[in-house]
């Protein structure tokens, strides 16, 4: 169920953001209107075309911010909880762990993930959230640890994020969606195996 976002003088974009984001969430892409949502949050269109000077548009990629804020956040905190003695297994479980977070927010979180997927973030390179980031680093940690040749360190992240992407996108929207939860979180380890195996 979607909250109403509330709008407070000098806070009309973030107010904005909030109401896209919510829409985003219940109804992906399509059910963010910028008019429709300037109408909720109690202004009119105008004063929001004010905030977001190409409209639609610039609104749509502030809130694949919001969604990429969130991914990110979720990889790192799944990522730090991962402890241990022997550095080469923690590398290698943070690796899975990284995965398994991605998976668990696009199936969380489809319709928001998928406004993140088609519209670039506004922020200026080094300030937006950069969720494969975080997979070059698991990745260079691996190499550290020599659990993975440093020949095969390029395009590695490549064939991992296509491979986990893909079965996160099948798990959320596509042919996997109904598969019980026992059988999604096996699908999950399969694919991590295969792509830990193959790199």
């Amino acid at each position: 169920m979607r909250t109403r976002a509330s709008y407070h003088h000098g806070d009309l974009r973030a107010a904005l953001v909030a109401a896209a984001v919510g829409a985003a969430r219940a109804g992906g892409p399509d059910a963010v209107k910028l008019t429709a949502l300037a109408a909720e949050v109690g202004v009119s269109a105008a004063a929001a075309y004010r905030r977001f000077p190409d409209g639609l548009e610039d609104l749509l990629r502030a809130t694949g911010d919001v969604a990429r804020a969130e991914l990110a956040d979720r990889i790192a905190r799944k990522v730090a909880a991962v402890r241990g003695s022997d550095p080469a297994d923690v590398a290698r479980r943070r690796f899975r762990a990284s995965g398994l977070a991605y998976v668990e927010y696009v199936s969380e979180q489809p319709g928001l993930f998928a406004v993140a997927q088609r519209h670039p973030s506004c922020l200026p390179p080094g300030e937006a959230p950069d969720p494969h980031g975080l997979l070059e680093q698991r990745l260079d940690a691996l190499v550290v640890e020599g659990l993975l040749p440093a020949e095969r360190r390029p395009l590695a992240s490549v064939a991992a994020w296509a491979a986990v992407h893909g079965l996160a996108l099948l798990l959320a929207e596509g042919a996997l969606a109904q598969l019980p939860a026992a059988q999604r979180r096996q699908a999950v380890d399969r694919t991590l195996d295969m792509v830990e195996r193959g790199l």
